[in-house]
């Protein structure tokens, strides 16, 4: 169920890797298990995933028109841990990747043998939690918030501040950060499940229903190694959001 959720979702958000203007390159490449199995119905997006491939018989992907620049690719498949790659492409060519996916474990330490995925990815959440460095909110919690939109009840997060933009388009930024960001309002680092998603990205596209936890980090330091992206000058971000879906 989760996975076809996360599906319906992701199609909805869009692309937020930085390209300049070219005649395109192409990208290809083949999915792999951990054991060397070819992988097919291998889910591959390139920039977010309205960019969105499914492996072939031979766990082959392809994409074309690729602009230059840097260039975000996520690789999942269910039963299988995600792969995040950042790569670098050229004005033209063709480049090439091969990825494997290590196989999900049965067990976690404390987590029951019938761990569902989304049992995972709260343990994390909660296992974080119990050292406090974020703000946190999971699912009664979120459903609690005042609103219907995500941007207003993310608003109960200390620390975090929404920047609205056209319509109902809304931006987390950091309070923290604001009396620092001089030239401009830099926007949060968000990540969805394990794709980091960058800034800029506009937190109503995704139906609070969806949502199944929630964690916010103000600062820099409190920030966990996993979710830790180092901020370019050109593209700095002020604060760091992780949603979890159901």
């Amino acid at each position: 169920m989760y996975f076809r959720s996360i599906l319906a979702i992701l199609t909805m958000l869009g692309a937020f890797a930085s390209t300049s203007h070219a005649q395109g390159s192409v990208l290809t490449g083949r999915v792999f298990s951990d054991s060397g199995m070819l992988l097919v119905g291998a889910e591959v997006v390139l920039n977010g995933p309205t960019n969105l491939q499914r492996t072939n018989d031979k766990g082959e992907f392809k994409f074309h028109a690729v602009p230059s620049g840097l260039q975000i690719i996520g690789v999942r498949m269910l039963g299988f841990a995600p792969r995040v790659d950042t790569i670098e492409v050229a004005d033209a060519g063709e480049v090439r990747r091969e990825y494997k996916l290590a196989r999900i474990e049965t067990t976690l330490p404390n987590v029951p043998v019938t761990a569902t995925i989304l049992d995972r990815k709260l343990f994390e959440f909660y296992d974080r939690r119990k050292f406090g460095m974020g703000r946190f909110l999971d699912s009664a919690e979120f459903a609690k918030a005042a609103g219907t939109l995500t941007s207003d009840k993310l608003k109960k997060l200390s620390g975090l501040m929404i920047v609205r933009g056209r319509g109902q388009a809304a931006y987390v930024t950091s309070t923290r950060s604001l009396a620092s960001a001089s030239r401009r309002t830099c926007t949060a680092n968000v990540w969805l499940d394990y794709i980091n998603l960058g800034t800029g990205f506009n937190v109503n596209e995704i139906d609070p229903s969806h949502i199944a936890a929630i964690e916010w980090y103000a600062g820099t330091s409190s920030v966990p190694a996993r979710f830790a992206v180092p901020a370019k000058p050109a593209n700095p971000y002020c604060g760091t959001l992780v949603i979890w879906l159901r």
